[in-house]
């Protein structure tokens, strides 16, 4: 072991989870995850294949099928760097503080408390935020199918509440119990699969053809930008957005057996399978994307998409159901379990206020069910401001992909900073003689990919298109405010990490 790993006692026993990353009265969770149930959860956080349905209009408008697949390639691989990273960092220290505990352990002692603090903060409310994204995603496609078929029918914003509260509800009922996880985790990556090859097969047999010259050299620019370089770096939003998902696991390496060696497999092995599924499905959705132009007119095109290639509106709606609805919806549950573990692993540091009362574990169903509620009330907090403005919640939860790739930045960019003698030589996931280089690359990447999700997707941004308007990076940096000023005041008084 090296001398910076002895130094902070980062020690681990193969085929087991190494000591807990707070005191020993804090209470732990049953180990219930393998390899393949983990990796089947991770398969589910991300749904690659689904994502790129969904963003159908932003697909046509920057960049075409064409950006779709090669930018695709290229963000499967930039991913795989990042997360290789992360693996190795978590086959180290296997907790659910995930990236709040890699950056404690791995930061400068000067900045490592309040540094570990606001990466656990930014990534906790990312994971609201992507949660509440995912919940009201489902509640907006559940209405307009309600639409299509009522049309006399027009879903108000309490309507769609309705719909989002119950599914944001339902989802605490999935989650409570933690011996039916790993089930949900199979159930979430057999419907991501075999959806996935119901859509194809159903789409390959019976939607119109494009021609291969207009799938791999089409160029479509409807963003407004005038740099074709641009707007191809910006045509990778549609694949970060299906593949972005990549933390779900490294929240729950606490309840996954032989975690140091299994998480890390898990990581890699999920991430290499939806990157090679979102490539299959943007093929498939390239090559049968229909009378795209017409569908764009819609307010869900992929839902137009599904009705028009299936003629059937019954048809088209039940698939939109079964691979988006109840994806999106089972997504949601993984996002709550990863959430709620961060949570309660912050709560073990004494990060969050009542830390004390979202550090337990509820023995009956081995859960840390008051973190789970906070988890819950949130989602069903920010949900209110749909009453508002719809604009409103979506700047909200636009949030999400950049607090969460902050995470992934943070860490491994302190990893570079101490140098990689910092992890010890009996580590499980070695990246030996290219960490260095895959490292840098995933730092550059992951730099990349904020800048990016910091950028609107249309201009020019007016008084008349302000819907356009990409407001992540302002509520990036009220947050990064609201947590200093919470640190001034509380965090610093409260937060402790287990090496001081």
């Amino acid at each position: 072991m090296s001398a910076d790993a002895k130094e902070m006692d980062y020690s681990h026993h193969e085929g087991d989870v190494p000591k807990s990353q707070h005191n020993e009265s804090h209470e732990t969770l049953r180990r219930v995850y393998n390899t393949w149930t983990a990796s089947a959860y991770q398969v589910l956080m991300m749904a690659s294949w689904t994502c790129n349905v969904v963003l159908y209009s932003t697909v046509f408008d920057v960049g075409g099928p064409m950006m779709l697949i090669y930018s695709t390639i290229i963000v499967t691989f930039g991913q795989c760097l990042m997360m290789s990273s992360l693996a190795e960092l978590c086959s180290v220290w296997p907790y659910a503080g995930g990236q709040q505990a890699f950056t404690k352990y791995l930061a400068p002692k000067s900045i490592r408390r309040f540094l570990s603090y606001l990466v656990g903060w930014i990534v906790l409310f990312g994971e609201i935020a992507t949660a509440a994204g995912c919940a009201m995603n489902s509640a907006q496609i559940t209405a307009a199918i309600i639409e299509l078929h009522h049309p006399g029918f027009h879903a108000a914003s309490w309507n769609t509440y309705l719909i989002y509260m119950a599914l944001t509800i339902l989802s605490l009922a999935f989650c409570f119990s933690q011996r039916h996880l790993p089930a949900i985790a199979v159930l979430g990556g057999v419907i991501t699969l075999g959806g996935g090859l119901a859509w194809a097969i159903s789409f390959l047999a019976l939607a119109p053809k494009q021609t291969a010259r207009f799938v791999f050299t089409e160029f479509v620019n409807n963003s407004g930008y005038h740099v074709s370089a641009w707007v191809g770096v910006m045509s990778f939003y549609t694949p970060i957005y299906a593949l972005y998902g990549t933390d779900g696991i490294l929240h729950i390496a606490e309840e996954m057996r032989d975690a140091p060696k299994s998480a890390p497999r898990a990581m890699v092995y999920s991430m290499v399978f939806s990157g090679i599924t979102s490539l299959m499905g943007a093929l498939v959705m390239a090559f049968c994307s229909g009378n795209w132009e017409a569908y764009m007119e819609s307010d869900f095109p992929f839902l137009n998409w599904f009705v028009d290639v299936l003629d059937s509106s019954a048809g088209g709606s039940a698939l939109v159901i079964v691979v988006i609805v109840l994806l999106n919806f089972l997504i949601t549950v993984g996002i709550n379990t990863a959430g709620s573990r961060l949570a309660w692993g912050m709560a073990g540091d004494h990060a969050l206020p009542l830390s004390n009362f979202f550090a337990k574990v509820n023995q009956s169903v081995h859960t840390p069910l008051n973190a789970l509620l906070f988890i819950i009330i949130a989602e069903l907090t920010i949900g209110l401001v749909l009453f508002g403005s719809d604009y409103a919640f979506q700047i909200i939860v636009s949030l999400g992909g950049v607090a969460i790739q902050f995470g992934y930045l943070i860490p491994i960019l302190m990893l570079l900073i101490r140098g990689r003698s910092a992890l010890p030589n009996d580590r499980q996931f070695k990246l030996n003689s290219f960490g260095y280089i895959v490292n840098v690359a995933a730092v550059c990447w992951s730099s990349l990919v904020i800048i990016i999700l910091f950028f609107p997707l249309y201009v020019p941004i007016t008084a008349n298109n302000l819907v356009d308007m990409n407001w992540a990076v302002v509520i990036f940096a009220g947050l990064v405010v609201f947590i200093i000023v919470d640190w001034m005041f509380r965090g610093r008084h409260h937060y402790v990490i287990s090496d001081e």
